[in-house]
């Protein structure tokens, strides 16, 4: 039987507290027919070292400094030469048996173009954080949901390269929302997406993490994202929907993107921002302060500090 070689990408920098976790994640895979490529920026901790002692079961790795994240996959994916992709930071880590189901998904559905699926959060030891089952969790990417809050969890996720091939690598311009606009470019290049029911990967949220510290610049980039896309003349008719559809989607995305820099601007207690963010999001969607969401999150935000 005739296994795909899957290309999984890791950028790193300065991450050796975690690097040799996610390489393990990805040697230890039940599914053998995997090409790992590390691209590390430059790292001045002890990341070299860790990638030396791998280098003989990595395809290839270099450590120099990059233009960011995005670059660094992207350099990544030009060296790659499986027919399936992927990306996992350094950070966070791959369950046993992804990459085969993944594959399995591939083979037995071919006209399925990405497949993702659940994650669990983890902090900086490894514990498992309370993760609750939130609304993005249940629905799958598509034309209905293109631009709401992204519910692709990046960390597990695979694609094909026939359809990178059609819509491009990552934007190299964005620091924090690369993930989510490219989804929404494969969607438009025609792209189908699976979401698995299991957990496919574990997302580690430490102090040095974006998603922790950097929250409200994370979603100030959304909305300048999100604001490119609604503004194309033919996005409905890309997606084949009517363009009161595409206002409708518009205003809930914003809203919630608007409820994360809320939230980011509350943590680092600059409150006058925050507030602003909150009366924005409620412009554009009054109804975004009920999304069960938020009590989920909470509630789980009480449960980690118990």
């Amino acid at each position: 039987m005739v296994t795909p070689l899957v290309s999984i990408i890791t950028p790193s920098y300065n991450q050796c507290l975690f690097l040799e976790q996610t390489i393990l994640s990805v040697f230890n895979q039940s599914y053998n027919n995997i090409e790992y490529i590390v691209i590390d920026g430059g790292s001045t901790d002890k990341s070299v070292d860790i990638l030396h002692k791998y280098t003989d079961r990595l395809a290839y790795w270099v450590s120099e400094p990059d233009r960011g994240q995005a670059h660094a996959v992207n350099k990544g994916l030009s060296a790659a030469k499986g027919e399936i992709l992927g990306w996992i930071n350094s950070d966070d880590i791959l369950l046993p048996t992804t990459v085969q189901r993944a594959v399995e998904v591939f083979e037995q559905e071919p006209d399925v173009d990405v497949v993702y699926g659940r994650v669990d959060r983890i902090d900086e030891t490894g514990r498992i954080l309370p993760t609750p089952v939130l609304p993005k969790d249940q629905v799958t990417f598509d034309s209905s949901n293109a631009f709401g809050e992204c519910v692709v969890n990046q960390a597990g996720a695979f694609w094909r390269r026939s359809v990178m091939e059609k819509a491009g690598m990552l934007n190299e311009d964005l620091q924090y929302s690369m993930d989510g606009e490219f989804w929404i470019r494969l969607l438009l290049a025609g792209a189908n997406f699976k979401r698995l029911q299991e957990t496919v990967a574990q997302f580690r949220l430490s102090s040095n993490s974006k998603t922790v510290g950097q929250t409200a610049l994370m979603a100030e980039e959304g909305v300048g994202v999100l604001s490119r896309f609604l503004a194309e003349p033919e996005i409905g008719e890309k997606l084949g929907l009517r363009s009161q559809e595409v206002q409708r989607q518009g205003r809930i995305g914003m809203a919630m993107i608007s409820m994360q820099a809320f939230y980011g601007y509350l943590k680092k207690k600059e409150y006058q921002k925050a507030f602003t963010w909150l009366i924005r999001a409620h412009k554009y969607y009054p109804f975004v302060l009920f999304n069960t969401k938020w009590l989920k999150l909470g509630t789980a935000r009480l449960k980690r500090n118990l």
